[in-house]
């Protein structure tokens, strides 16, 4: 059950985004706000012609005449009489301007209305253009800045977090949860503004006519409000329940279309169908929820607005009938503003259902927004180059509350190449991520050069380091483009360089684009060996002086897997390189091997060492060997 305090903070959250969308964007506001009063204005004037109207085809048929009367009136039978007075003189006048003579009487009138009900129509439409234009342009472009703080604050945000949350979760904050949030901007910019204005444009109508009917309106107004209120909170509440099954939804696609290959070797296409199928379903009930909850809000809005209008008629025929001094023209030039006051009515209604639905929708955004930033990357003090004398200093870490390393200490010169080996979940991988400063450690500390990495601008360490993965990835851009992540701004021909040292230079030039050629998705255009050689020619480019080799050849056929080695060895030349091997086989020219076990280094040297020393590291090489052996 959603706290009470939770749905007010979210709503406050929700009306202070929207005033600093106000405020940073306070000019367009203006515009809108300028024309919204234009659209009011040139929508209702025709209203206030039907009276003047209705007046002179009731003399021309012998009724009495319609002008009212402002003597003893308050002022908004004054404004009345005013209006009708001198509408019939402005009619007189343009009809004189046109050239216009007519034999019946009133015709001036009638034609004036004509006229002026045209004009209100080309100028109200030029004024709706520029309203619907200038508020969605707004829509769009304050959920545009939600979506780009998000995804600024994702790539801010530590690696930890990453491993915490589920990647169709993420996707449908910034996808879905968004796409919420501008229908309700879009309502704010639209329904909020020019609706309420309209409605005060109907009541000024009316009480020009019957001020009483304020009185009316008053009492009638908590009867439209308290249902609003009270069902919005729900809306609010099931909508965030709607939008999480919406994340689950996405969760379970993006299983699918990322796994398709596992799906489809293992026969799970009906399996992952019907995951796909219960959470799309659990999104559809929850939704009804919402949508019910939405449908009371209106329908019993509905009730107050017409218990309103009902006593305001019998107010109108009381007034006729009595012969208090309101004509049957001046009734009739209030019907009209009755009738569309409740189509405003709902359409405000609708947006307060959506505010409170969009409130719903922010709260999961903000709670990542609120989640804090990785503070290694702030501060730290500049450098300009890297010489890459490495060392851990008694490294302790843990995964919350599960210990991974338990005092690592090593120290690894410049240059030197350093395999480290072990069983799973030893803290190889862990390791890597330490010294490329993805987590810091618990206590202990990392140097570089003999500084403590935590005391180092983080960005200049990461500008002399570059990783080689197991899984390389690519993105969907042409392979010129993804090498050149290496080294941004570099040239073609240094493009080029880096492709012949990885050996992959050849392959490219084969293909008919060239450098031009696509990676693909994830790199679906390529083989695993050829998106190994481009990630590889991605961190030649860079010239690292640190290199993070982890598992770089474990996933190739040995085909490719001798190619990338060869491409790998070019690398690795004169830079202190840090290996992790599947295959104990590739690493056995290491300057130095350290074997991992639970956290701690169990043995260290070379491989000969290793070998003569019959522990850990023998173990685990004669069991890869012993197949070659027999």
């Amino acid at each position: 059950m959603t706290d009470p305090v939770e749905e007010r903070r979210d709503i406050q959250v929700l009306l202070h985004r929207i005033l600093d969308a106000i405020v940073r964007y306070r000019r367009t506001v203006v515009v809108m706000v300028v024309f919204a009063l234009l659209q009011v204005l040139f929508t209702k004037l025709p209203f206030l012609l039907v009276e003047p109207l209705i007046s002179v085809l009731g003399e021309a048929a012998g009724a009495t005449a319609g002008v009212p009367d402002a003597a003893g009136g308050g002022a908004f039978e004054s404004l009345r009489a005013w209006f009708a007075t001198g509408f019939r003189d402005f009619a007189d006048e343009l009809a004189e301007v046109l050239g216009l003579h007519f034999d019946q009487a009133g015709m001036n009138v009638v034609v004036a209305c004509g006229v002026v009900t045209a004009f209100c129509g080309i100028c109200g439409a030029a004024v709706i253009y520029v309203v619907q234009t200038v508020s969605r342009f707004f829509a769009y472009r304050v959920v545009a800045d939600l979506r780009c703080e998000l995804a600024r604050h994702f790539l801010a945000l530590p690696l930890r977090f990453f491993g915490k949350r589920r990647m169709g979760e993420m996707i449908s904050k910034v996808t879905n949860d968004t796409q919420v949030m501008q229908r309700s901007f879009e309502m704010a910019a639209d329904n909020v503004v020019v609706d309420p204005l309209m409605v005060i444009g109907n009541m000024v109508i009316i009480l020009m006519v019957i001020p009483e009917a304020i009185v009316v309106m008053l009492v009638m107004l908590p009867l439209m409000v308290i249902p609003m209120y009270r069902q919005g909170k729900k809306v609010q509440k099931r909508s965030t329940s709607s939008l999480q099954a919406m994340g689950e939804t996405t969760e379970s696609l993006n299983q699918i279309l990322t796994g398709i290959r596992t799906v489809k070797a293992f026969q799970l296409e009906e399996a992952r169908y019907r995951d796909f199928e219960a959470t799309t379903q659990r999104f559809l009930d929850r939704t009804r929820r919402v949508l019910r909850a939405k449908g009371r809000s209106i329908a019993q809005s509905f009730i107050g607005y017409q218990m309103a209008t009902a006593i305001i008629l019998v107010l109108l025929g009381y007034y006729v009938l009595s012969d208090s001094g309101v004509t049957f023209a001046a009734v009739s030039g209030i019907i009209a503003p009755l009738a569309t006051n409740y189509q405003h009515v709902k359409r405000v209604t609708r947006a307060y259902n959506v505010l409170r639905e969009s409130a719903g929708a922010l709260s999961g955004i903000e709670d990542i927004l609120r989640t804090e930033a990785d503070t290694a990357a702030v501060g730290g003090a500049p450098i300009d180059a890297v010489k890459g004398d490495v060392e851990l200093r008694d490294v302790h870490f843990a995964y919350d509350d599960k210990p991974v390393l338990h005092g690592l200490s090593l120290r690894v010169t410049a240059g030197e190449t350093v395999a480290l080996v072990g069983e799973s979940g030893g803290g190889k991988s862990t390791t890597l991520d330490l010294l490329l400063r993805f987590h810091d450690p618990a206590s202990g500390a990392v140097l570089v050069d003999g500084r403590d990495l935590r005391d180092i601008r983080l960005a200049d360490y990461r500008r002399h380091t570059a990783v080689v993965s197991q899984q390389p990835f690519l993105f969907n851009a042409t392979l010129r483009e993804n090498i050149a992540c290496g080294r941004p701004g570099a040239s073609q021909a240094e493009i080029e360089q880096a492709a012949r040292a990885a050996n992959i230079h050849d392959f490219i030039c084969s293909q008919p684009d060239g450098y031009d050629t696509m990676a693909g998705e994830r790199g679906a255009n390529l083989s695993g060996g050829q998106m190994q050689r481009i990630t590889i020619a991605r961190a030649i480019l860079r010239n690292p002086a640190i290199l993070f080799l982890d598992e770089a050849t474990s996933a190739l056929d040995t085909e490719s897997e001798e190619v990338v080695q060869q491409a790998l060895h070019a690398l690795m030349q004169g830079r202190t390189s840090f290996v992790i091997a599947h295959r104990l086989s590739t690493i056995v020219d290491a300057d130095r091997i350290v074997v991992l076990e639970d956290g701690r280094i169990v043995e260290s040297g070379s491989h000969d060492e290793l070998i003569a020393n019959d522990g850990s590291y023998r173990r685990m090489f004669d069991k890869q060997m012993r197949p070659d052996a027999g």
